[in-house]
């Protein structure tokens, strides 16, 4: 018997059983037609609100500007305010990657996007909300001498906070494929007298389609998925008519009853529309996900002109927009030491030490360190067989890809459906559903990090292995594995960050058991959303840091199982 097809037959069904048949019998089980029929047109009687999109108002001696979003009705601004989110990111990480690609700028400018990348759920949107406050945003404060105040109102806030958190993805995005294309294509272009310009129109744009495509994509889906934004915003009739709003606040709402037609058909409609964008953007995702972040961990060695005096006013306009980009990162680590009302040092970080965060930060740390192994473990013959044996590549990328492409509340939705009826269900056992979604909503991350540390790797190792009397799978958990996962531990630790600030379930499985507590079960993004909607700007510090402890924490606990995992593999195949 091949106990390698063995194992991956496995994985495979792992996959199958705890993702794609608890979203089949969610779509299949409720009457999709009629669910979709009930969202829609509960969401065509809603009436949209007619106020302008600039208005000038007086408030305690100040001339207030408030800016909104035309409000369109529920179902056009939750495709809408996605498609302009993603084409502005989209295009100002696009002008970004140019820039830093053909000219010769600083290291730490190429760099500058990935502090804005730091996630901190639920704390960014809040430190953005109370940079824009009238009363107390440190941006009003500075303009109230002057008589002046800016307020961003409803649909809007939530598009402004959006692009600024997805900028620096889609940056990364553009410039990791960017910096990995041949250098020969543009010093090509150059040797034959074009200028930079030239290069850029002629050359890159139609080089990085994929790219530009990817990012499109990818951002369109984390914008219509996303929760921060509309639940801290949701004081705004118009924000609370977003698809995920609803969907989200009818399972808090319905889950110990049932669910209706109504909650499962706004569940189905995210569904819809995020499978069939990945199911047109699946080539490109995976060509330019073989790229991703590697790059951006070395300086651009290709030929670049020096700053002429028309790109010079262009680099400072998106150098402003980044560090905007980057403004509720850096409030929100401010307020670790100062108090965000008094600008005083802050007095709440004992705050970090009530037994219902404490336990929180523990439960994230082990929930992450279990769910990424879990992954490798699932995804090692996976990328295994994508690598080694070409006619399955389609087949695995389909479905390696396909976690993806299900936002956490349908995952959410179906283990309920599926399992809420067993002895070992979600209301009793939230912390192992958890593990289950996060091992297999980051599963692709985890198969493509692999996927590339394997196809660097010679197969004459593990073919010398099977000479020498090693079966195929002790050649690939003794030979290929070691040296796989030695190479891939960068690539593993984002994967570990974006597990531990995972959102979706995290606030909705993770809160369908004890929440207080040295006794609670729910991971540290759900003590933040239950905490900072409560109390506001007054722990944004305490939550910063604390999920900078938690991530660092799971990280290295991470880092380290893969060290010592590596270590006595390689010890064992050499003995």
């Amino acid at each position: 018997m091949n106990y390698l097809n063995l194992y991956t037959a496995l994985a495979v069904t792992f996959l199958i059983l705890f993702f794609v048949v608890p979203v089949t019998v969610l779509i299949v089980g409720n009457n999709p037609v009629a669910c979709l029929n009930k969202a829609l047109s509960d969401l065509a009687l809603s009436v949209a609100l007619r106020r302008p999109l600039i208005e000038l108002q007086h408030r305690d001696g100040l001339l207030v500007a408030v800016f909104r979003w035309p409000d369109l009705g529920p179902l056009l601004n939750s495709f809408l305010v996605p498609l302009f989110v993603s084409s502005t990111t989209t295009l100002l990480g696009l002008a970004y990657t140019l820039l830093i690609y053909l000219y010769r700028v600083p290291r730490l400018i190429t760099l500058l996007p990935l502090l804005a990348y730091l996630p901190i759920p639920f704390v960014k949107a809040v430190a953005l909300q109370s940079l824009l406050d009238p009363d107390i945003g440190l941006l009003n404060r500075a303009m109230r001498p002057f008589g002046l105040a800016v307020r961003v109102e409803g649909l809007a806030a939530v598009a402004l906070y959006q692009i600024l958190t997805f900028l620096p993805f889609s940056y990364s995005v553009l410039a990791s494929y960017a910096l990995m294309l041949p250098r020969e294509l543009t010093e090509s272009a150059y040797s034959l007298g074009s200028t930079p310009r030239t290069v850029a129109v002629r050359v890159l744009i139609p080089i990085l389609r994929p790219a530009i495509f990817t990012s499109l994509a990818l951002t369109y889906v984390l914008s219509l998925e996303d929760l921060e934004a509309p639940l801290i915003f949701e004081s705004y009739p118009e924000v609370r008519g977003l698809i995920s709003y609803r969907a989200y606040v009818h399972f808090i709402s319905e889950v110990y009853s049932g669910f209706s037609q109504r909650a499962v058909g706004y569940t189905l409609l995210l569904l819809l529309v995020t499978v069939a964008i990945f199911a047109v953007s699946a080539k490109y995702l995976m060509t330019v996900y073989r790229s991703f972040g590697v790059a951006l961990a070395k300086p651009p060695d290709v030929y670049r002109s020096r700053l002429s005096a028309w790109v010079a006013p262009a680099l400072l306009a998106l150098l402003i927009v980044l560090i905007a980009a980057a403004s509720p990162t850096l409030v929100s680590l401010a307020y670790v030491l100062v108090d965000p009302i008094t600008l005083s040092p802050s007095p709440s970080l004992h705050l970090l030490l009530d037994p219902s965060r404490v336990r929180a930060s523990l439960n994230t740390v082990a929930y992450t360190s279990l769910s990424l192994l879990c992954g490798l473990v699932i995804a090692l013959p996976i990328s295994y067989h994508a690598s080694r044996k070409r006619s399955l590549y389609r087949v695995i990328e389909a479905v390696s890809v396909l976690p993806l492409s299900v936002p956490g509340i349908a995952v959410a939705y179906s283990y309920i459906g599926l399992f809420g009826n067993l002895p070992v269900s979600p209301f009793n056992t939230p912390w192992l559903y958890l593990v289950l979604s996060y091992t297999l909503r980051r599963l692709t991350y985890v198969y493509i990090v692999l996927r590339n540390s394997i196809s660097s790797i010679p197969q004459d190792y593990e073919e010398t292995a099977q000479s020498l009397g090693a079966g195929p799978v002790t050649a690939l958990l003794t030979v290929i594995a070691p040296l796989a996962l030695s190479t891939s531990i960068p690539g593993l630790t984002l994967v570990a960050v974006a597990i531990a600030t995972e959102v979706s379930t995290s606030i909705t499985i993770g809160g369908l058991g004890p929440t207080q507590g040295w006794g609670s079960t729910a991971p540290l993004v759900y003590a933040i959303y239950r905490d900072i909607t409560t109390a506001g700007v007054l722990l944004i510090g305490v939550y910063s840091i604390a999920v900078l402890v938690t991530v660092s924490a799971s990280v290295l606990a991470i880092r380290l199982a893969l060290t010592l995992t590596t270590r006595v593999r390689h010890s064992w195949g050499t003995q």
